[in-house]
């Protein structure tokens, strides 16, 4: 348990969304920079402004790249946005496998393997808060960051499967599969909501309240047949 303690530890410090990590390197160094630039300043303004009242002359203003460089990368604004989500993805899922690395899963509890399961969903709700509400808001309007956005989900859900796998015989449902699923898209969606629309008030749901994730836990491990102790 003390393993698993510190896992959930070491994972609650991190922070998904860093204004480097994310992005994809360019093929030189010039154009490395220029990237760089222009998806540091278009989050930044399309969090605090919001999507379309952001233009790609203020992105150019801000970011200090002539508006012809950035069409000469991308072909809109919806092109920058999901160049935004796609690096962030692949930063998320790159700290998510080497978490999942770090450990014997099945040396751990299964309901150790829930809460990691629920901290990841719960973290980045909470850490990423403006930016996720973007990419929510983005991913209605926009099919192919629809379809990214929803490959991500389908990939996370398989990593986790394989965890679960390891503790198969403690989980009493019939298909794993599906319950992997229906618990993380359920939990997830719940997360979402909780953070939408920006400076809501009188929530129920908070992904900072912390009885949120243990009563979250709790009627997860119910569903999969587990009890908490």
């Amino acid at each position: 348990m003390a393993d698993a303690e510190q896992h959930t530890s070491d994972f609650s410090s991190l922070s998904w969304l860093n204004g480097k990590d994310w992005v994809i390197p360019a093929s030189q160094d010039r154009s490395k920079k220029t990237l760089l630039k222009i998806l540091v300043s278009a989050k930044t303004l399309f969090i605090d402004k919001g999507f379309e009242a952001t233009t790609i002359a203020e992105i150019s203003r801000h970011s200090d790249v002539s508006s012809g460089s950035i069409y000469n990368l991308f072909s809109d604004k919806n092109a920058i946005c999901r160049a935004l989500f796609e690096n962030y993805r692949l930063n998320r899922e790159a700290k998510i496998a080497d978490l999942i690395a770090r450990h014997d899963w099945r040396k751990e509890k299964a309901q150790d393997i829930v809460r990691f399961h629920l901290e990841i969903i719960f973290s980045s709700s909470r850490d990423d808060t403006g930016f996720l509400r973007l990419i929510e808001q983005q991913r209605l309007r926009d099919p192919l960051l629809f379809e990214i956005r929803a490959e991500s989900e389908e990939n996370f859900c398989l990593a986790m499967l394989e965890l679960y796998k390891c503790r198969r015989d403690d989980f009493n449902h019939p298909d794993l599969k599906i319950a992997v699923r229906y618990a993380h898209y359920i939990i997830r969606g719940a997360a979402m909501w909780s953070i939408l629309p920006a400076g809501a008030q009188n929530q129920f749901l908070k992904v900072t309240d912390k009885q949120f994730k243990e009563e979250t836990t709790r009627m997860v491990c119910s569903y999969l047949g587990l009890t908490l102790k």
